[in-house]
């Protein structure tokens, strides 16, 4: 049982609410179309959620990470791809908000209060995927500001985002050392995507390559000092994973085992050891999933611990939970049979996006050398 505030309370029900009534019904249409997902924009935005994380002091609603989690955790159980509007433009507005100047914050938050712009995040490249430091995109130094150039992939919401939280190379390095943290604007002249990528699920989640030809971004729209931009993607945007993919995987597999468990009532299967000890195994997986996933947004919330230690938890709660997703989707086929052969079935949707999430927002390999590096250090110190 989550022991919550009345605030975290309060967005869990109005979210709960809105899914049931504006998402579920659509939801399946949302995963298997290779669309924009116009609808669930429209829901979000009627109630502010793409603002959610803003200061109160702004007009937001100053969102923790675990009202965050609440959040995208809640959209996932119907619609992953839905999740995918939130999770990032909440992630740029928290980085603004820890990393911005009085100027800076006033003058993006004045725009962004109303609640309905989403925001893009922009990291890997074509050839510097888990190797994000070696990345080559650059950002020259011009009259005014800077002139960036080169392409990045993998941009959630595509061309449908306002700002784009952009990382690129100032100087030569050391590698992490030379990057950094900009918002580049839509509408600026020479900024361009590709069409939306073709995946093996999330359709209804926009992804596009960004192209950078000399796009021009004024020096106040870059975040922290020139060269600091490794520094706000470990120490802030870090964080985003507990309460964006992890909470992604943990909706997911929770979404999994409410198709699975509507099922086996409909078809009367609960008497049947083998169903019965699968649905048990999936309750299990998830129930833990969700201890940790709600523990390290906590910890994270408390901002108590260590950069190592958060570092290290965060990587744990991102990985864990989408191998649970995994997991719990793969047992979905002893509940529903041949039904999960069918491309609009909901679980087999959703066991294509628990294979997804292990994949990005640093792939589930990346959080266990990061766990493994943290560790061994801790060892050092025994």
């Amino acid at each position: 049982m989550l022991f919550l505030t009345p605030e975290q309370h309060e967005i869990r029900q109005r979210v709960e609410a809105l899914v049931r009534e504006r998402i579920a019904l659509i939801a399946r249409d949302i995963e298997a179309t290779h669309a924009f997902p116009q609808q669930a924009y429209e829901a979000f935005a009627s109630e502010k959620l793409f603002a959610l994380a803003m200061p109160r002091e702004y007009g937001g609603s100053e969102a923790d990470a675990t009202s965050l989690a609440l959040m995208v955790e809640t959209i996932s159980t119907a619609s992953p791809s839905s999740a995918l509007l939130v999770f990032p433009t909440n992630a740029v507005l928290r980085t603004i908000a820890i990393t911005g100047t009085r100027e800076q914050k006033k003058r993006l938050f004045a725009e962004l209060k109303s609640g309905d712009k989403p925001m893009g995040f922009c990291l890997t490249e074509p050839d510097y995927g888990s190797d994000a430091a070696g990345m080559q995109t650059k950002a020259e130094p011009t009259e005014g500001g800077y002139s960036l150039s080169g392409s990045k992939v993998y941009i959630t919401l595509g061309q449908h985002a306002r700002y784009y939280l952009t990382f690129a190379r100032t100087g030569p390095g050391p590698q992490a050392g030379g990057i950094s943290a900009f918002l580049v604007d839509r509408e600026a002249e020479g900024l361009d995507f590709g069409p939306p990528e073709k995946k093996m699920g999330l359709h209804g989640s926009i992804t596009s390559q960004m192209y950078m030809n000399k796009v021009f971004v004024p020096e106040n729209m870059r975040l922290w000092a020139e060269g600091e931009g490794w520094r706000v993607l470990a120490d802030v945007a870090n964080p985003m994973r507990v309460w964006g993919a992890a909470s992604m995987a943990l909706g997911t597999a929770q979404g999994v085992l409410n198709d699975c468990l509507k099922f086996a009532v409909e078809r009367r299967l609960l008497a049947e050891q083998g169903i019965a000890f699968a649905l048990a195994d999936m309750e299990m997986a998830v129930e833990a999933c969700r201890s940790l996933n709600y523990r390290v947004c906590r910890l994270v919330d408390d901002h108590r611990s260590s950069a190592r230690q958060v570092e290290s938890m965060v990587s744990m709660a991102k990985c864990f939970a989408a191998d649970t997703a995994m997991k719990v989707a793969d047992l979905a086929s002893t509940v529903l049979g041949s039904e999960m052969a069918k491309a609009d079935n909901a679980s087999a949707q959703l066991f294509r996006v628990a294979k997804g999430i292990q994949i990005f927002d640093g792939s589930n390999q990346i959080q266990r050398l990061i766990v493994a590096r943290n560790l061994a250090a801790k060892a050092r110190d025994i």
